[in-house]
């Protein structure tokens, strides 16, 4: 797989991270401008020659993402959905302009249409650009996902920051590491210990009970710190009543939109979405116990 292209956006994509694993972790980070995140964005799979996407594959994943980079990815993409309505409306007047009246004037409409919708595509990308921090590499999304293979997951990323600690977090499943990534992960640790220690001694915290990571999940602001949250309570949490206590907690917030939409279905179509919405969690990148008590639930709520 090749090393990245620049999609038009004035940023050129990293080198791929693959990961040989459907499960891997997540800076919590903005990977466009490093912020902490507060929210989230779907990130659909990509579809590029050459890498066989397997059936099983994730449709989208989500990624931690922080409200103004969100802002301007939204208005970005956005741009260009508008643009296509508006050429599309115009190619469509033009033809019915030369077969009722004149073909020149068809074609003008042609024209016309595609003028405007690139000027208001350059206007609104423009914009879009004027919301990013100095620290965005690019107005439009940070994160391209390749998709499941059957052996590896990829990815690449615009910020080489973020595409560094993305690999780093995930070093015990790295697979086929190129030597871009190879070089940038060693300029990354380099860096890393160039950064002076701090003089005053840190003041490390007692571990959470299993009572204050009860309190986090449950009032965590996305899927993915909810999830983040979990995993590492999951790793300390050693009794077994608390342990299932905290799944239960996060598996409710897993499951309240989907039992929400299903209020408002029947019969066929309900069948048809909740069937989806197992297949999609079954792809998913969730923590694996977490997972397994959110498809016991699911399936529950099919054979209700």
């Amino acid at each position: 797989m090749g090393e990245g292209s620049t999609p038009g956006s004035g940023s050129a994509l990293g080198p791929v991270v693959e990961i040989a694993s459907r499960r891997f972790a997540l800076p919590l980070q903005c990977p466009c401008c490093g912020a902490a995140p507060d929210a989230e964005l779907d990130v659909p799979v990509t579809r590029i020659k050459g890498r066989e996407v397997s059936p099983t594959s994730a449709r989208k994943l989500a990624f931690p993402y922080c409200h103004r980079c969100l802002a301007h990815v939204t208005r970005w993409q956005g741009a260009g959905v508008v643009s296509a309505g508006i050429t599309l409306a115009g190619i469509i007047a033009g033809v019915a302009i030369a077969l009722v009246a004149h073909v020149l004037a068809g074609l003008v409409m042609i024209v016309a249409a595609a003028a405007i919708a690139y000027g208001l595509v350059t206007h609104r990308r423009a914009q879009a650009a004027a919301l990013c921090s100095p620290a965005c590499p690019s107005a439009d999304v940070a994160v391209t996902y390749y998709g499941w293979s059957g052996s590896t997951s990829s990815f690449a990323f615009r910020s080489p920051t973020y595409t560094a600690r993305f690999a780093e977090d995930n070093t015990p499943t790295l697979a086929n590491v190129s030597p871009v990534l190879r070089r940038l992960l060693e300029g990354h640790r380099v860096a890393r210990l160039a950064v002076p220690t701090p003089a005053a001694t840190m003041i490390v915290p007692p571990p959470r009970t299993a009572r204050e990571w009860l309190t986090r999940i449950e009032g965590a602001p996305t899927r993915i710190a909810r999830r983040h949250d979990l995993d590492n309570a999951l790793e300390l949490i050693q009794d077994p009543a608390e342990r299932q206590e905290l799944l239960r907690a996060a598996t409710r917030a897993e499951i309240a939109p989907v039992r929400h939409k299903l209020e408002r279905l029947a019969g066929a179509a309900r069948a048809h979405y909740l069937d989806e919405a197992i297949a999609e969690l079954a792809a998913d990148n969730v923590p694996a116990e977490l997972q397994k008590a959110v498809l016991a639930e699911l399936e529950a709520l099919g054979r209700s």
